[in-house]
């Protein structure tokens, strides 16, 4: 059953069968970081921000409607792609060749007692071949794999803790990103021990931060 997705804290999340919020992956890491200033600094930095923005984010739900699509072996919509990403996604398809599918758009809920989140992993699959990444490490074949979709500027240090807290969830001893630039596709490589660690931190402020909050308010 698909959960519908709710806010809380300013974070989005889904919420567990007995009713306690669950945050999603990516919230919780933006919880940990200083975005508010951020883009802050990047907005007074960049007058077509917004747009920027906007255009990036449609560019990246139609890339990963159009993979989705070609990993369940549907039809996909390239109406929203330009000549540029439909070759991106032929290139991602002569990259991925024969590897065994195991699940798209692979919803998650982790709640062990001492974590508790929700996310949804873009594929799983079981490599047939070796996977060579840009950075020079080898994914062996036969072994679960977690993979990512990315559209951005540059693989930064939070997938590493975001595909981290999926492999957890998913019982998967690899993960990767592959990453599409505007002139071809990467594979790269994911540490998930150093991601876990980072990931365990911020999850920890994630729920313990509007506590804190609630009591600071008392002081102002």
């Amino acid at each position: 059953m698909r959960r519908s997705y709710v806010y809380q804290h300013g974070m989005r999340g889904v919420l567990t069968d007995d009713g306690r919020f669950a945050p999603g992956v990516t919230s919780i890491l933006k919880r940990g970081l200083p975005t508010p200033e951020a883009l802050a600094r990047w907005k007074y930095t960049n007058p077509d921000a917004e747009e920027i923005a906007e255009r990036a984010a449609t560019r990246g739900t139609a890339l990963h409607a159009a993979i989705a699509s070609w990993l369940t072996g549907e039809a996909a919509d390239a109406t929203r792609l330009t000549a540029a990403d439909i070759r991106a996604v032929e290139e991602f398809a002569n990259l991925f060749a024969d590897h065994e599918v195991l699940g798209v758009e692979e919803e998650l809920l982790v709640d062990d007692g001492e974590l508790l989140y929700s996310g949804a992993a873009d594929h799983v699959f079981v490599p047939t071949t070796d996977l060579h990444c840009v950075t020079g490490e080898v994914i062996p074949s036969g072994v679960m794999v977690v993979g990512d979709l990315k559209t951005s500027k540059a693989v930064y240090e939070s997938y590493h803790a975001q595909l981290a807290a999926y492999a957890h969830a998913l019982g998967c001893d690899y993960a990767c990103v592959w990453h599409f630039t505007p002139s071809d596709v990467r594979l790269h490589w994911i540490d998930l021990a150093a991601g876990w660690r980072v990931f365990h931190a911020a999850h920890t402020l994630a729920h313990e931060l509007p506590a804190l909050e609630k009591r600071a308010q008392h002081t102002k």
